[in-house]
């Protein structure tokens, strides 16, 4: 998916060699949970809540998108924001150009189809200082187990702390990927043939993919460098696919201390492999809780934070090395029809703000 929201997995297995009875864990009993990933800002087009349900075990814990939610936020004030889902288990305001205001609080409100209700605590939308600097270093990787290179473009970016308060830091970014198609179609190879070609189907017009990055999880305290420079603080990696320009928005948020905890336990769970020597799984207990069955699994939490905006536009075209394409399917023979581009959360025929070209 394009939205990366977290997993939630277990995943039990046992290889035996000896004449013992294999051990077989009964999965009945791991019952899904909902997964709430929400964030309100200062911004206009940067609020949403992206709403899943974990699986079970048996089915490789693909996430399930939820539909049809009733989702709200309420302000200190009582007054409440309607938001509409814009793309399967996306939300966002009903109201585009709605933005949080600093100083103030805010509560998340979740109804699903069936009746059940959760809520969030309040998260107070905090300030965050700018961005000092950005800086771009293109590398090329060896891919483990494979003589193929990872070529990219890593990209860094300083900070300069205050030092009069206690602050926590995210980092996230939106790529805005143009497109020439829209769409693929298989079309058999004859009349009664059983075997079908993959085509791709051009734009009728501008398109870009929105494609939006929440993990690796970059997060930051000022614990040890406070009102001193946060240096080389690692964003993204840029691929090396094509030599036209990487067109990403930078985003730095406010964090407050509860939600800076959570997400540095959560990048510990993500971060360890099973292996002997990692630490035991913690127990990640978010913002958000279920007020129609207190036992009820919730996970995930809400946040509340001025975010920063940094436009940043990679000139690919300025190494010595080929780039690795990615492959389409060919072009529709004519005559052909093209596809519109359709608006949601993850495609836009507006260009980006800063969009030159």
């Amino acid at each position: 998916m394009r939205i990366l929201p977290f997993f939630l997995s277990l995943a039990v297995s046992m290889l035996i060699w000896q004449c013992v009875t294999p051990f077989n864990p009964d999965v009945r009993a791991l019952k899904s949970g909902l997964v709430i990933d929400g964030l309100v800002s200062d911004q206009p087009g940067r609020n949403r809540v992206v709403l899943s349900f974990t699986t079970e075990y048996t089915q490789n814990s693909l996430n399930l998108l939820v539909r049809d939610a009733a989702v709200s936020v309420v302000d200190n004030n009582g007054v409440r924001i309607p938001f509409r889902e814009t793309g399967p288990g996306y939300y966002e305001p009903l109201d585009t150009a709605w933005r949080g205001e600093l100083g103030k609080s805010y509560t998340l409100s979740v109804s699903l189809s069936d009746g059940r209700r959760f809520q969030s605590t309040a998260e107070v939308l905090r300030p965050t200082v700018p961005i000092d600097s950005v800086f771009v270093e293109y590398t090329e990787k060896l891919k483990p187990g494979t003589l193929a290179y990872d070529k990219g473009f890593d990209v860094y970016l300083d900070v300069k702390d205050p030092a009069a308060t206690k602050d926590y830091y995210r980092w996230t970014w939106v790529h805005y990927e143009p497109i020439v198609f829209c769409a693929t179609v298989k079309i058999p190879e004859c009349g009664s043939c059983q075997n079908y070609v993959e085509y791709s189907q051009q734009c009728c017009g501008r398109c870009w993919d929105i494609i939006r990055y929440f993990t690796p999880i970059s997060i930051a305290s000022d614990n040890a460098v406070n009102g001193n420079r946060i240096s080389r603080q690692p964003i993204l990696r840029a691929p090396y696919t094509s030599t036209t320009i990487y067109y990403v928005e930078l985003e730095q948020q406010s964090l407050t201390e509860q939600a800076y905890q959570y997400l540095y336990t959560l990048n510990d769970l993500i971060k360890n492999t099973g292996g002997l020597f990692d630490a035991a799984p913690a127990t990640l207990k978010g913002n958000i809780s279920s007020i129609s069955d207190s036992e009820e699994l919730v996970f995930g939490f809400f946040t509340a934070s001025a975010i920063i905006i940094q436009p940043l536009l990679i000139d690919r075209n300025t190494v010595n090395a080929l780039p690795t394409p990615v492959y389409y399917p060919p072009a529709l023979p004519p005559p052909s029809a093209c596809i519109p581009c359709q608006e949601s959360a993850f495609r836009t025929a507006t260009p980006p703000k800063w969009w030159r070209f």
